[in-house]
């Protein structure tokens, strides 16, 4: 008989690796500013805040807060930078980009790492703005998709 004992470190994650495809939805609303840059090229940066929602969990988790920071050029796209939060206080970090932030645009996310349990995750995912307000008070931007879809995976 060859009986094994591991020794762990507090806050050292052990898991195999996982992998798998995930959908669902996110609502997202916060402030703009406005920079007068030029006639008919609208430009701002932004920070939102909101819930992403997937039928399919990432790892366990189903459920984040997401906070974003960003550029957007009518005419180049956004530099958007996003932290996925779960329940826990673990984080996944996101690059998104896309051309326009307006209603029927599309933006693809990719994961390049996170914390605990989300540790060196993997991944790329697509949404489509379904509705997005600039009319929603003065410097608010708020959007919502339901079409999230992507594949990740966990090492």
């Amino acid at each position: 008989m060859v009986i094994l004992v591991f020794f762990l470190q507090p806050g050292q994650w052990v898991c195999a690796e996982q992998a798998g495809a995930f959908e669902g939805t996110l609502t997202a609303s916060g402030s703009r500013q406005v920079l007068d840059f030029s006639e008919g090229r609208p430009v701002f940066t932004f920070a939102l805040e909101g819930h992403v929602n997937l039928t399919n969990a990432v790892g366990q988790t189903g459920d984040f807060w997401a906070r974003w920071i960003g550029l957007w050029d009518a005419q180049t796209g956004g530099v958007i930078r996003c932290v996925w939060d779960d329940m826990k206080g673990h984080k996944v970090y996101v690059v998104l980009s896309g051309t326009q932030m307006k209603e029927g645009a599309s933006l693809t996310g990719e994961f390049v790492g996170g914390t605990g349990p989300f540790e060196g995750i993997q991944g790329n995912f697509i949404f489509t703005w379904t509705t997005v307000s600039f009319e929603t008070g003065d410097h608010v931007v708020a959007g919502y998709a339901k079409d999230i879809k992507g594949t990740y995976r966990i090492p």
